[in-house]
This record gives C-alpha cells, structure tokens and sequence, in this order.
C-alpha cells in the first residue's frame, strides 16, 4: 500500500512538472532599503543582492522567473515596474538589474503586488509571488486587499520580510495568511539568505496547506482534563494524533504532520496537514512532529509490524479564540485586524508587544498557541484595544475585545444633487498644539467615497480636488456613523483640437494644453498633451491655449467653468505647412541648415534637414538657407489653412 501511495505522489509531481511554475520577485525600492539591518554593516539591498543568487538556486531550472521593483525610479506612489517577465530561469538575466538598482523614495507596495499579479496573467501552472521589503506600504493603500484580489487570481504570495518592525510584521502578515504563503522575517542579517532560499523553495513548488477551517472551541476559558489512555485499533502502522497537553482529548482541526526514519532525517516519508492520519509503514523507529501554528511537538516511535503503534505527541499548547465586536452594540467587525503577540515585559513590569505569532483579518480569529503570555490586540481604522491573556497549555479559551469607535462615510460632488466626483483627496486631522499649525493630519484617502474609522472626539474633514477644497467640522461619539457630503465648487471642461475643416489630428501628431486660472487668489497653470483631456478644475474663468505641431501654431481661448457642469471647448487651428526646398541647377541640394524667424527676429525653429516640413502659425517669416559657402534669405507671407511650398535658388 505504501508503494502504491508513493508511485502515486511521483505521478501527480509528474504531473505538475510538465507546467512549470512561475514566479515574480518583488522586491522593495523605498529609501529605507539602505538602512542596516542587525548584525550587519552591509544595507538591506546589499544583503538581497548577495543572498539572490544562491537562492534562485532552490528553483527548478523550467521555473519561470520575473522581477518588479517598486519605488526604486521616482520613489512615489504611482512608480512600480515590471522589470523582468517571466521568463525561464537564467539567473545572470534576474541579477543584472539589482546591480543598478537604487532605492528612492516611498513604497508602494500594494500596488506593486497587483502589478506583478497580472503580469501572470494567462500563465498555466503553479503561480507564486515573493516579496521582499522592509515596511509596510506608506502610500495608505490595503496590502490585505490587494492579497484578496490574488487569491482570487489564484496568485500565492510568500513573504519575506528584512528585519520588519513588530506593528509592520502584523499589517503584513495577512498577505501570505490569505493568499496561502508564508511569512518569513530576517530579524537578523544572517537569516536573509536562509529565509530568501526558503521563500524561493515554496514558490518553486513546495506548497503551504491553507489553514482550513476548525470546529467552534468552547465559550468560556478551560482546560482539559486528563483522559484514560487512548486506544487505537486496526491494521499495522502508524497512528497519529496531536494532543494540546499531554493525556487530553486529540485536537479535532487539521495539524502538519512531518514523519522520517530516524536513521535518514533528510528523507521524509510523509508532510501533509491532516486530521488523526495513518500512515502503514515497515517495522522500524521513527520521528514524528506534529506543528500548528507556533506550537509543535516531537515524538521517536517504534513502530512493529503486528499491531498498531500509536503517537500521541502533545503541543504544549492552548486553542484561542479572539472575537473584535463594536462596544455599543456588541455586533462583530468583520473588517477588524486582530493580531496575537508575545507579551515582552518593559522596565516598568508591565506586558509589551513582541514578535506576533498570529495574524487575522475579520471579526474573529482562532489560533493555536504554545503555553505562554500574550498581548492580543484588535485594529480597525484607527481605533485599537490589547488584552493580555495567559493561554495554559490544554486549555480552549475565548476572548471578546470591544471597540469603541466611530464611522465616517465622506463623498464629494460638484454641486448640491450632482453625482460623486471621481477620486477626490479626504483629509481627517485633529486639534495638536505641538504641530506647525495647531492641527495633526490622523488619515487620508483618494477614492470615490472614503471611510474611516476614528476614536470618538472631534475631527476636520476636508475635502480637496484640483486646488478646490471644503471642509467640515465632526463631533463624533461612541458607535456613531456619520456621513456627510462636502460640496467642492469645481466643473470639469473637456479639450480637443480640429484642424481647418473639423478634421481631426492623426494619433503621430503633437498636441498639447495649457489652461491657466485667470481669477481667484491662485493662478493655478494645468499643462497635458493628452489629445482630448477632461480636466476638473475650480469654478472660475480660465485662459486655455492649445498648441499643434510643437512650433508655435497656437490657438488661444477664454472660458468660464461653472460647478457641476460638463463644457466641451473644441479648439480650431488653421495651421500652414511649409515645405523647404533648396535648389541648384535643377537639383536639390544637400548639407543644408534652415533658419526661420518671425517679424519680431525671434527664431521660431531650426533643422539640418535638407528638404524638412514644419508646420506654423500664420504670419509673416523670414526663411533663412545656410550652405557651407553662402547665405540665403527670403521674405514669406503665409495665410491660415494654407501648404506652402518655398524653393530656393542656389547662386
């Protein structure tokens, strides 16, 4: 039977290997790649760059391999990058840009996980992202949303973090929980290399078992009391069940089960999540380890051939589960982030939050814990609560921890009854005596409709959109949801360019726009060379140039924008296209410069060309041919509408 299974796994491996996998490196490119990491003089890109290469070798030589980078050109919040598709494993072809690589600015990395997520789209096999970075995303977008989307995409993400700060390592954590990765943290300089090899190992091939999910434990903390002796009937082989504390009931979830011969540990002859499994194996001794979570245990067995061999291997654990509700109403917060941590102990006694051991996104979240002291703290916006608890080991407990915050639901439209206005800028701040002026900004957000959740007391919400901004003084108090609208007095006024006789540009030609604000206390200047923008601009009276050919053929416009209306303001140019030709003998000659200057002297364009094209504003002109032995000019009136064809003579 045994052979059967394992002929069975080679064929359902074999399998696999005929699509290779595919993975996108995503590594960090915000300024704080350059810092140190403990127990290092080198900067966290240096460690990356030098540990990459013995890592890319955990990957099958068929594995397909990309790179993005994120904030490494700009350093802003829009700069991502798909530097490298995925393509076969060449490991020169995914080193040669880490060599240039220059961390800048901010890190976006929300975005740079989206990204890389669709550039494997379409792609067959086992597909798998690994991140590798240094904080958490400052550009206030939802790594846990984004972590939605590619699950939903059937993307895996496997983390690794380089020395990640213990509030960052939880913001972080539901990536790999919800994707079904892992999460792995350099705390120091030398677990880099061993943690990159392990993250490369995982999206090669070696999968991480989702944490399925677990019977309801009980309502209130208890523990377990000693049982009679387990018995197990059946078969010859190998029995397995995980106990919380040694003479329990076996847990009844699902745990990793690892289990190799004592005598060849490099071997395993099985690794698979499992409920009370049995494994038929040949008389000999073994060592089985049971992990769930942080919590695992070891037992050596001897295993006969006449009858069942039992291991119960006890955890040395607790089973806890954490429920964020709303203080006011009790109801739960599905969109609460509850993390678990090691309770660290300060100077002054008290319990401190280390390193934590679980992470959930949601209204609840249950986990398995080695006996031990915790901090369990719940999130949602900016509101938090910590608890600390002891978890005994045999014990299956229940915390509620309640929040007391309050919701504020905030859109922005042009006008009283218009529509929201698409991705206005919301500000929350709050009265700070210590700040430049007398108030802290608490949140931000670019979206449609912004929510956020905030500690009672009183805010300034304002909202801004192309230099127009309105703002709104909240009281809020504990449960409340307030919605406001804040009307911005901005319109939004279409562009677009036709030439004599309405027709259009063609998609080679140059077009650009420059609108300035002729009225109010700013004069703001908006500039594009999108061919038919829609701009949202303040209400007010604007000067609107358009220009079409890149030399001066311009057309200039004044237009008054009125909140909440929709303008179209079409741009007519009647430009002159003038062709040069310079001529001797009746043959056009070469190594010609051309020189062309309005009334006024000033030069309006310059070419090497020797018959060129250009494209004018109406006007009178002085043409100018320069040879290498002579000089010469020539008086031109050019009409709107009109092509030109000028010839000169050569001497």
């Amino acid at each position: 039977m045994l052979l059967a299974m394992l002929m069975a796994a080679a064929w359902t491996a074999a399998g696999r290997a005929a699509e290779p996998s595919s993975v996108m490196i995503v590594l960090d490119g915000s300024g704080s790649m350059w810092g140190l990491i403990d127990g290092a003089r080198q900067n966290k890109l240096t460690l990356v760059r030098d540990n990459m290469r013995r890592a890319l070798g955990k990957l099958g030589p068929e594995t397909r391999v990309g790179l993005v980078g994120f904030g490494q050109r700009r350093g802003d919040c829009n700069d991502v990058e798909v530097m490298l598709p995925a393509e076969k494993l060449d490991v020169e072809r995914i080193m040669a840009p880490l060599g240039p690589y220059n961390p800048k600015g901010r890190g976006p990395l929300a975005l740079a996980l989206r990204e890389a997520g669709k550039s494997l789209t379409g792609i067959a096999g086992r597909r798998s992202l690994v991140l590798i970075h240094d904080d958490a995303d400052n550009c206030q977008a939802d790594a846990c949303a984004a972590a939605t989307e590619l699950k939903a995409a059937g993307v895996v993400v496997h983390v690794v973090g380089m020395s990640l700060k213990p509030p960052d390592l939880a913001k972080m954590a539901c990536v790999p929980q919800i994707t079904g990765g892992r999460m792995l943290n350099a705390a120091t300089a030398d677990l880099v290399g061993p943690m990159l090899e392990e993250a490369m190992r995982l999206a090669g091939g070696d999968a991480v078992s989702p944490e399925p999910p677990r019977s309801p434990v009980a309502t209130q903390v208890s523990v377990q009391r000693p049982t009679a002796p387990l018995s197990i009937e059946g078969p010859p082989g190998l029995y397995m069940r995980a106990l919380l504390a040694p003479k329990t009931e076996p847990v009844n979830w699902p745990v990793r089960w690892t289990v190799y011969k004592e005598s060849e540990p490099g071997r395993l002859l099985y690794d698979t999540r499992s409920i009370n499994p049995m494994l038929p194996l040949a008389a000999g001794r073994y060592v089985v380890e049971a992990r769930d979570g942080q919590a695992a245990g070891t037992q050596t067995v001897n295993v006969g051939d006449a009858a069942p061999t039992l291991a119960a291997v006890p955890l040395n654990a607790g089973a806890l589960l954490v429920k964020a509700i709303a203080q006011r109403t009790g109801t739960p917060l599905g969109d609460a982030l509850i993390s678990i941590s090691e309770a660290g102990q300060g100077p002054d006694g008290k319990p401190v939050l280390g390193a934590p051991v679980a992470v959930f996104k949601g209204g609840e979240g249950l986990a398995t814990l080695t006996a031990g002291r915790y901090v369990v703290r719940v999130e949602q916006g900016l509101v938090r609560a910590e608890r600390f608890v002891v978890v005994p080991a045999g014990s299956q407990g229940r915390i509620e921890v309640p929040l007391n915050g309050a919701r504020v639901v905030l859109t922005a439209v042009a006008r009283e009854g218009a529509g929201p206005l698409e991705l206005p800028v919301f500000s929350v701040s709050e009265d700070d005596p210590d700040a430049p002026k007398g108030r802290r900004e608490v949140a931000r957000s670019a979206a449609r409709q912004a929510e956020f959740t905030l500690p009672p007391g009183t805010y300034y919400v304002v909202a801004r959109l192309a230099g127009v901004e309105s703002r709104e003084l909240l009281a809020l108090a504990p449960g409340d949801t307030v919605r406001r609208t804040l009307t911005l007095a901005s319109g939004r006024l279409t562009l677009s360019t036709r030439l004599t006789g309405g027709v259009a540009p063609s998609a080679s030609d140059t077009v650009s726009y420059r609108v300035e604000r002729l009225d109010g206390p700013d004069r703001d200047v908006v500039t594009t060379s999108r061919p038919t923008p829609t701009l949202q601009l303040a209400a007010g009276r604007y000067r609107v140039e358009g220009r079409y050919g890149g030399v001066n053929a311009r057309v200039v416009r004044e237009v008054e924008v009125r909140p909440g209306q929709v303008q179209q303001l079409p741009l007519e140019h009647q430009p002159v296209v003038l062709k040069l030709r310079l001529a001797g003998a009746g043959t056009a000659l070469g190594d010609v410069f051309w020189d062309i200057r309005d009334e006024s002297g000033r030069n309006v364009w310059t070419t090497g060309q020797s018959e060129p094209s250009v494209i004018l504003q109406a006007g009178r002109y002085v043409v100018r041919a320069e040879t290498r032995d002579k000089r010469y000019d020539r008086q031109v009136d050019l009409r709107a509408g009109e092509t030109r064809q000028l010839e000169l003579t050569a001497d």
